[in-house]
């Protein structure tokens, strides 16, 4: 990923204030610290309401994922506080771990997030204690179970995502033998409507299968290509080119984007998220990365169709500044991706580097603050939160960091 901005000075230095604000917020117990935090919660009759609860030890929303980027941070300012705190945060993770029901499988929910974090972590401070807890979380991941989920964010999918990098970065081939029983499980677990193939959303029965990166098609086929990737083996090479051909036939060429299948429909109309977690934006990211790995037919046209959806959405989003800056639905999420697809897009780049200086003139310049998804609450969490937001300011400043929108496990050699 370039950086879209030639300050990066000024992009660092908005990374550490927010890393600033995510420290004084900080509730210690002895070695270990956690945070109190807003999550959004669906109410009755679909209303957002919020709860403030401690952070849980995941990578979506949890302390992994905190911590991950302040030990960032530490590394680059050499910050001792922030290294202190990054510690406390991820030795928090690690205490907590087990909390994460096993069931949850997935990279962003589940606990192979929490050892990717570690290790990402170890090697950002030299601190040979993350890496040990790493290895003894990745001895005791499991395969798949019955019933379990299978996107990428709480089932196999993001199993498969995880255990390949966690692979490359502890060197641990065995993990490619578990990363393939969660691969045939996907395949097992399949439905055939038409030509392609969509996997159930067993979180929401009744629901039509999904599309999108998350929970959907699009997340799922994408970790099957790397595991064809890794294993060499056609049989998920060809499974992952008919899911990108079931969200093909939902496709919407007038709203450029994939529906949103989670709630019903009004009025015969349907629905259309712009975000990370569901629709265009995500879809453009499966299919960026799905090209990075072999020449898959319509997908670079499907990519640009996404990623000329989300310039729109970005555009309006700063012309009403009313949208929030977190990675999974908000501005500093669909900026990374623009950013991830800027060699197709001659625009994307400079209106991502848009995203970030009207961030700062808005929020930090004002002192007002940061907009998160947990729509109006303190949020200090990696992908609805301050630590998300400040990653993103962090990867403009030093765009080697590899990203966590979609883990590229073979690019995590050198991290």
């Amino acid at each position: 990923m370039d950086s879209p901005v030639a300050d990066r000075d000024s992009m660092l230095a908005t990374a550490e204030r927010i890393s600033q604000e995510i420290l004084a917020a900080a509730v210690w117990k002895e070695d270990r610290c956690n945070w109190i935090g807003a999550m959004p919660e669906e109410g009755i009759g679909g209303r957002t309401t919020l709860s403030y609860r401690a952070l849980g030890a995941d990578l979506y929303g949890g302390t992994a994922g905190v911590g991950l980027f302040l030990a960032e941070i530490a590394r680059t300012t050499a910050d001792e506080q922030c290294r202190r705190t990054a510690l406390g945060a991820l030795r928090h993770a690690v205490s907590r771990v087990e909390d994460i029901p096993a069931s949850q499988v997935g990279l962003y929910s589940g606990r192979p997030g929490v050892a990717l974090a570690l290790t990402l972590a170890a090697r950002a401070l030299d601190q040979p204690e993350l890496d040990g807890a790493a290895r003894a979380i990745a001895s005791n991941l499991t395969g798949p179970g019955a019933g379990e989920e299978l996107d990428l964010m709480s089932g196999s999918a993001g199993a498969i995502v995880g255990l390949l990098a966690l692979r490359v970065l502890l060197e641990e081939e065995k993990l490619l033998d578990l990363a393939v029983l969660h691969g045939d499980a996907l395949l097992a677990a399949a439905e055939q409507p038409g030509d392609g193939l969509c996997w159930p959303a067993r979180m929401l029965p009744g629901t039509p299968s999904l599309t999108g990166l998350s929970h959907g098609a699009a997340g799922i086929a994408v970790a099957l290509l790397e595991l064809a990737a890794a294993t060499g083996l056609d049989r998920y090479r060809l499974a992952a080119e008919a899911g990108f051909a079931y969200e093909r036939t939902l496709f919407d060429p007038v709203a450029r984007n994939w529906p949103d299948l989670r709630g019903e429909h009004r009025d015969g109309q349907a629905s259309f998220a712009v975000f990370w977690c569901h629709g265009a934006p995500g879809g453009a990211l499966a299919r960026l990365r799905a090209l990075e790995l072999y020449e898959l037919g319509e997908l670079r046209g499907e990519a640009h169709a996404g990623l000329a959806t989300t310039e729109d959405w970005v555009s309006a989003a700063l012309a009403s500044g009313s949208v929030n800056y977190s990675l999974c639905h908000g501005l500093a999420g669909n900026a990374e991706i623009l950013l991830e697809g800027s060699t197709l897009s001659t625009t994307a780049s400079d209106l991502a580097g848009r995203v970030a200086e009207a961030g700062i003139e808005d929020y930090l310049a004002d002192e007002r603050p940061w907009p998160s998804g947990a729509y109006g609450g303190f949020a200090p969490c990696l992908f609805l939160g301050l630590a998300g937001i400040g990653r993103f300011y962090l990867r403009l400043a030093q765009p080697e960091l590899p990203s966590l929108l979609l883990v590229r496990p073979a690019d995590l050699g050198g991290s």
